[in-house]
């Protein structure tokens, strides 16, 4: 196992340098990046940095494939991003194992404010914990933790099983034979986890890249069950059950569905355990550029606050799960987060 785990990290961080194509034909090289000269005054920057980033063009790398819930969070909010930063977002997208690959490649970037990461806990600490990618949890800075989208168990629409206790039956009683879908150290392998423990369930594991890979493969009928996420899930329509959600009360995105609380009160399961969506940046970006960090933060946080942009939000089924926390609160949840991984990691590792 070991010998893999090397061999898993070696070849992301190949991956990782190597020269990418973005979505938005965003930079591959550093020599792309538009980095400002510091000048000899005391570190001030050539056009001023009360002017920056305007006129630049920053990046914005999703470890994910493009139409995943992360991509679309990042997509939906950019034009108004923009409008406030005075600058040019691209999307680069760099997915593989289990988001791995674009989180380690992120690190490799100048640490300048010109790149912002956008991903998904718990597999940011996954990667860390069970995949020993070379970075420090703590070396992510918090612009927001923008989604916290609690995990579901959903089936299609035309399956037998109408509520959580009608799947967990059918398991018991059929055991080795049905098939879930799910992406490798999410917080679906935790409630997994905790169910199979509780339930003493026996089921085939599929692993996908992303949400979008195991919905689809729902759709097709290769697996009987996924663990989603609420807006996640949102994107199936009318085609799918959801069975349950986490948490203590009811999610606005679907009414009818009871929480596990509901359910299952006993088993506790935090509300919190679901697909939690996050801007950042590099530790040295608020280091050594504060300034730059700051705007980051002020006009993310203006973007977030606009009229049309909660209407989109709205439209879309993510106002639900959306919500500015800022880096203070967003920061302590990443911690908390991670400490969860490390906790049940025993059930995040794929077998």
């Amino acid at each position: 196992m070991r010998k893999r785990m090397m061999a898993l990290t070696m070849a992301v961080m190949m991956a990782a340098t190597s020269t990418g194509c973005s979505s938005d034909g965003a930079k591959g090289t550093d020599a792309d990046l538009k980095v400002k000269v510091a000048s000899e005054d005391g570190g001030k920057e050539e056009g001023g940095e009360s002017t920056w980033p305007q006129g630049e063009t920053l990046t914005i790398v999703v470890p994910f494939k493009a139409g995943g819930s992360a991509d679309l969070m990042v997509r939906g909010i950019l034009p108004y991003w923009e409008e406030t930063a005075g600058c040019t977002f691209v999307v680069e997208n760099r997915e593989g194992a289990s988001t791995m690959v674009g989180s380690v490649y992120y690190q490799t970037l100048p640490a300048d404010g010109t790149n912002i990461y956008c991903g998904t806990q718990t597999y940011l600490s996954g990667n860390q914990v069970l995949q020993g990618a070379t970075y420090d949890i703590s070396d992510f800075d918090l612009i927001n933790m923008q989604q916290i989208d609690p995990t579901t168990i959903t089936v299609l629409d035309t399956s037998p099983y109408n509520t959580i206790e009608d799947l967990v039956k059918a398991i018991q009683d059929n055991p080795g034979k049905m098939k879930v879908g799910l992406t490798a150290g999410g917080a679906g392998s935790i409630l997994l986890g905790i169910l199979t423990e509780a339930f003493n369930l026996d089921y085939k594991t599929i692993y996908y890249d992303s949400g979008n890979d195991f919905r689809t493969a729902l759709m097709g009928g290769h697996v009987d069950f996924i663990t989603g996420s609420a807006n996640g899930d949102m994107g199936l329509g009318d085609q799918a059950k959801v069975l349950a959600v986490c948490g203590s009360d009811r999610n606005a995105i679907w009414p009818d569905t009871p929480s596990f609380d509901e359910v299952y009160p006993d088993l506790k399961i935090p509300g919190s355990l679901g697909s939690c969506r996050l801007f950042a940046v590099q530790k040295g970006v608020k280091e050594n550029y504060p300034d730059r960090y700051q705007t980051l933060v002020d006009t993310y946080k203006e973007a977030f606050e606009n009229p049309e942009y909660q209407k989109f939000l709205e439209s879309s089924g993510e106002l639900a799960v959306s919500a500015f926390r800022g880096p203070e609160e967003s920061n302590e949840l990443n911690l908390q987060l991670h400490e969860l991984v490390v906790q049940y990691q025993d059930w995040l590792k794929e077998e």
